[in-house]
């Protein structure tokens, strides 16, 4: 994931690759866990990842009660839903003709945030996916088609041990690109510098140079959506997605 630049990245590789079909694992879960309702009580880290990131399901998975249940994020009616969807719209930023209109629902939204220090809000420790950035070495726009990561890139964040750790799949989910960090927040309760700690690609564990350094922003956040900005003039559009790791 190049340098993997705190904004984002990536989720649970381990049984991706002989977990059952999604219509199958719903079957399963019906069958032994606590139904509320219509929605079946999962961990967050089992069948929401399973369903996450294919829309044939998507329907499917917001009645499951995963934590990205996305509701409001899913009304265009109001601001956040309309970024969510531009953000879709855009395929994460690699349409680079719809990249100004998803900067104007940001730039909106940015305008109303209700968190004005988010290092000091519970709502920022989470496990958090992207949907929409403008870094290429994220997407992996340059990168061969094999080694472009898959829709679910994460990111980890624990505010009180300030702690972030993002994660990637490439190889058609098989190997996991990572990186820890470290966080120095500034004086504005927005602001870290982040200091990369350790690479790694599939086993390989990589420790960063102290050059591996970054600055990131939260310019938004409410308890599903949250916006950053790096040091590099790139925007970060993340969702919920359930509980951080770190």
């Amino acid at each position: 994931m190049a340098r993997c630049a705190i904004l984002v990245a990536l989720a649970t590789v381990g049984s991706a690759w002989h977990a059952p079909s999604p219509r199958r694992a719903v079957r399963l879960r019906a069958a032994t866990d606590e139904v509320v309702g219509d929605a079946v009580a999962l961990p967050d880290d089992e069948l929401c990842d399973v369903l996450a990131g294919d829309p044939k399901f998507r329907a499917q998975r917001e009645g499951l009660g995963c934590l990205v249940v996305e509701g409001g994020l899913r009304d265009t009616g109001n601001p956040r839903g309309r970024l969510v969807q531009e953000c879709e719209e855009a395929d994460m930023g690699r349409d680079l003709k719809r990249r100004g209109v998803v900067l104007s629902h940001v730039e909106a939204l940015e305008a109303s945030n209700p968190t004005p220090e988010p290092l000091a809000s519970p709502d920022l420790n989470a496990r958090w996916r992207l949907i929409y950035t403008t870094s290429d070495s994220i997407l992996g726009t340059n990168r061969m088609r094999l080694f472009r990561p898959r829709p679910r890139i994460l990111q980890h964040v624990n505010a009180a041990t300030l702690a972030a750790y993002n994660e990637e799949w490439v190889l058609g989910g098989l190997l996991r690109n990572s990186v820890k960090a470290k966080l120095e927040p500034r004086g504005d309760g927005r602001t870290v510098d982040v200091q990369f700690k350790r690479f790694g690609i599939g086993w390989l564990k990589i420790p960063a140079p102290k050059s591996a350094r970054g600055v990131l922003e939260t310019t938004y956040l409410d308890p599903e959506l949250r916006i950053s900005r790096g040091d590099k003039g790139n925007i970060f559009v993340l969702v919920r997605d359930g509980t951080s790791k770190v």
